[in-house]
């Protein structure tokens, strides 16, 4: 039976995305959704991209103010989601993200890292591995 912090942490893996996709989107309401999705993100967050660059809230936070409306086509679909271990206030995932834009479509395994503090879960680390096609 997961615990309470592991099913927290499953869900903001797909409301993230969901929050993702709708700033990419440029959905009507996508600034108070990406200050949502920012505030998901501990301070001191880091992210390991499919390219092997390692990145910080303040280029996660420019990324999504470049990219706000400009994949007005993309669909993101989280599945296979699994804790792969938990401890107090930290629960590590691991899942599959696919990317379907137009006739495009990317797919990666991700890990992340997320603490629950209060019931709410904050990104501490993020690390993505693209599928090949």
């Amino acid at each position: 039976m997961p615990t309470e912090n592991a099913l927290i942490a499953h869900r903001s893996v797909v409301e993230l995305h969901q929050w993702i996709e709708a700033v990419f989107r440029g959905a009507p309401d996508s600034v108070a959704v990406r200050e949502r999705l920012m505030g998901s993100f501990h301070r001191d967050f880091i992210m390991v991209t499919t390219g092997g660059q390692t990145v910080g809230l303040p280029e996660v936070e420019a990324l999504f103010q470049r990219l706000a409306g400009a994949r007005p086509a993309l669909n993101i679909e989280i599945d296979a989601c699994e804790t792969l271990a938990h401890e107090k206030s930290q629960v590590v995932c691991r899942y599959r993200e696919t990317h379907h834009d137009g006739d495009s479509v990317q797919a990666r395994w991700s890990v992340a890292m997320i603490e629950v503090i209060d019931q709410q879960p904050y990104w501490r680390f993020l690390q993505e591995t693209a599928i090949p096609a």
